[in-house]
């Protein structure tokens, strides 16, 4: 009898389990529990396996392979990280973590845009109707590639866990995007662990900058903050579900649709930090009054003498 088809996640499972609890009769992150809810769905489900969750056949599929899209394409990317992610993702949680971890985080963020099944929806809309099987994969290789060119220009911070603050969810695509109102800023946002996600800020890099040597800066998110957060991952672009922690239910419970683009107030988002906005971290004194000024002139106000 031949082994069973291992099932393809576009989340991978072992880095879900980092958002629940560990199972007690089986080792390993992938067996960790979780509970979910669907968008399509008032009631939570759970606790659920990490590995029953964020997967579907045939998503990577190949009809006819060539030298440049291999059948197993996809897998090969995957095995690039998905090894270290779990690790790499807790030892955020604090400052102890290597060059090897960030590269790790890099790579997840790198490739997290192409895994999920709603790339299907984005390349067909980009590439024209009824366009062969295929040239969706080759779509997915290149949009790997141009992502890293994406996080060439941006800054990257360390969200961590305030003290009293709840616990980071996450949806199915594993990032949440984020606009900042007062600045017309785009960011997104790569929950890492219940405790910790890595915030990108979008067009922000500055000369001298090197993302890949490690976030431009750490930050505690206070409570009120991270439940924002928390509610602007719901609302993510055709995402099919949320998890959290099994304590989480009632979270899970009370998300809402909104139906827009979070949009991010002048939160205070800090513990500790008097940055009142949640991308101060990412720009220059000059760049944040000059947003702040054009923000205000568009609302018919004069900034503060």
């Amino acid at each position: 009898m031949s082994a069973a088809r291992p099932l393809p996640h576009y989340l991978p499972a072992a880095f879900i389990g980092g958002f629940g609890i560990p199972n007690p009769r089986r080792t390993g992150g992938r067996y960790a529990n979780v509970c979910m809810r669907r968008r399509d769905s008032a009631t939570v489900a759970g606790p659920l396996p990490a590995e029953k969750v964020a997967a579907e056949f045939g998503v990577y599929d190949v009809e006819r392979p060539t030298p440049s899209l291999p059948a197993d394409f996809a897998d090969k990317l995957w095995e690039q990280y998905e090894g270290a992610l779990p690790t790499a993702a807790v030892a955020l949680e604090s400052d102890g973590f290597t060059a090897q971890h960030w590269e790790a985080i890099l790579l997840h963020v790198q490739a997290q845009s192409i895994r999920h099944p709603d790339f299907d929806r984005v390349a067909t809309a980009y590439l024209g109707a009824r366009v062969p099987r295929d040239v969706i994969q080759e779509q997915r290789q290149i949009t790997h590639r141009e992502s890293r060119q994406l996080m060439s220009r941006a800054r990257f911070a360390v969200l961590r866990r305030g003290n009293h603050a709840p616990r980071f969810l996450i949806n199915d695509k594993g990032y949440t995007s984020l606009l900042d109102l007062e600045f017309g800023a785009r960011s997104v946002l790569f929950p890492l662990t219940g405790n910790v996600a890595v915030l990108m800020a979008t067009d922000a890099v500055q000369e001298g900058d090197d993302y890949e040597a490690g976030p431009y800066a750490v930050r505690r998110l206070n409570p009120k903050a991270l439940r924002f957060v928390n509610g602007a991952s719901w609302d993510q672009v055709n995402t099919r579900a949320v998890f959290g922690h099994p304590d989480d239910e009632q979270t899970l419970v009370e998300l809402q649709h909104t139906g827009q683009l979070a949009r991010l107030p002048l939160l205070g988002p800090y513990q500790g930090n008097r940055e009142p906005g949640l991308l101060d971290w990412a720009f220059t004194f000059t760049e944040i009054r000059t947003r702040r000024e054009r923000w205000l002139s568009n609302l018919g106000l004069s900034p503060p003498t």
